[in-house]
């Protein structure tokens, strides 16, 4: 019986902890989001977020965080090889280009970590951390498929994982709470977000 109980309680427990998610994108529509500059396209398409634009543009969120665990899957544009895009959490700045962190998105630095207005890369950083970081990330990230970005940010510890595999772990304290951010680096071609979401980490 005893048995029993604790394994109804663990069940519950997970249930719950699943509960906590909160959608930052609905779905159908872009409703608590906001672009800091012009783009081409921002819209939802069958349940997917496409962004296109021919400048950097960030696209920010209404929600913020401090501590948390976020994540979504990502398609990038097959045309554009040098295509460049970005998950942004705990962005700060009502307008204009948001400073915060940035989770890379591309073939070159995917999962990596970059401080915007805070100094740039802080993770792969340096020449024995970018070897280990390329041998850790070769063949990962599928240029022609979906991948899985998850970040992890609690206090001053952040981490990123890319389709399941832990990719970086950066102890930073500049920016502590924020908004959530997408973002194009320009030049053309779509990037396209589903299941984006987020919960907080307690």
């Amino acid at each position: 019986m005893i048995r029993t109980t604790l394994i109804l309680l663990t069940v519950s427990l997970s249930l719950m902890a699943e509960e906590k998610w909160t959608p930052i994108f609905d779905g159908k529509s872009t409703q608590g989001w906001e672009p800091r500059a012009k783009v081409e396209t921002f819209k939802a398409v069958d349940g997917e977020l496409h962004l296109s634009s021919q400048v950097n543009v960030w696209v920010v969120s209404d929600l913020q965080m401090g501590d948390f665990e976020v994540e979504t899957e990502v398609m990038i544009p097959q045309e554009n090889k040098g295509f460049n895009s970005g998950l942004g959490f705990r962005l700060i700045g009502d307008e204009g280009k948001p400073k915060g962190y940035q989770c890379e998105i591309d073939r070159g630095k995917p999962a990596g970590v970059y401080g915007i207005g805070m100094g740039g890369w802080l993770f792969p950083k340096g020449p024995e951390q970018t070897a280990a970081y390329k041998k850790a990330t070769k063949d990962l990230f599928k240029p022609e498929a979906w991948n899985h970005f998850r970040v992890e940010a609690k206090g001053p510890r952040i981490r990123t994982f890319l389709n399941g595999k832990l990719i970086a772990e950066v102890e930073h304290e500049q920016s502590l709470k924020g908004r959530f951010g997408i973002q194009h680096h320009g030049k053309g071609g779509t990037v396209k977000f589903r299941n984006l979401r987020a919960r907080e980490l307690k």
